[in-house]
């Protein structure tokens, strides 16, 4: 039986994943701290390989109250892949506004991608690597349309200024995207020689399209 064909497995029990950089207070810290535990786990040695007896040694919970809040491995997974997801908007938001608004459009949304991946590269680690099963391709599908929304609506005071072509600012941010989606996969596989020279043609290209 393949991923896609599996059982759909038991929920985590009072999970909701956190906006922003902000962590969660009282009983949620615990929750909090098994997330961010498994998320470490599971992007270092993969969903397979992973145990659920390695997941609660890593965490230093008791097993009861483990399992309460997460009652499968494939429950926790979904949790940590909402725990990547949720705030990723805001994030690049932040990121955006620390970059050089005399920059051109195209260098400055390239800082943000990468600045974000530095700050969270476990979290890209396990994003870039899922499981096929449904759930895991939905939340990589809203994480997309997020990345896609927060480029275009960067390009959008461009196009009302008449710096730049309306369908080109509707095919840019898919463009856009993927190179930025190469750049991240270079990165998680540890290949950082190529990646400076990678992200310079690729200001060089695009901002030719974008004045």
């Amino acid at each position: 039986m393949n991923a896609t064909q599996r059982k759909p497995a038991a929920k985590a029990r009072d999970v909701a994943p956190k906006r922003g950089r902000g962590r969660p207070s009282g009983r949620g810290e615990r929750v909090g701290h098994i997330l961010d535990e498994s998320l470490k786990c599971f992007a270092e040695r993969g969903f397979e390989r992973v145990t659920y007896d390695d997941l609660i040694a890593r965490s230093k919970v008791s097993r009861g109250s483990f399992y309460w809040h997460f009652p499968s491995k494939e429950a926790l997974y979904d949790a940590v892949l909402d725990y990547c997801v949720f705030g990723y908007a805001e994030r690049l938001e932040e990121e955006f506004a620390r970059t050089n608004p005399k920059d051109n459009i195209v260098k400055r949304l390239l800082d943000t991608a990468l600045a974000d991946f530095n700050r969270n590269r476990t979290q890209y680690r396990l994003l870039l690597r899922p499981p096929p099963s449904r759930g895991a391709v939905e939340k990589m599908a809203r994480w997309n349309e997020d990345d896609t929304a927060f480029l275009r609506s960067k390009l959008e005071p461009a196009v009302k200024e008449g710096r730049l072509d309306r369908a080109a600012a509707e095919i840019l941010p898919d463009v856009l995207s993927a190179f930025i989606d190469g750049v991240c996969v270079r990165l998680v596989l540890d290949d950082e020689n190529s990646v400076s020279r990678l992200s310079k043609n690729i200001e060089a290209f695009l901002s030719r399209i974008v004045a």
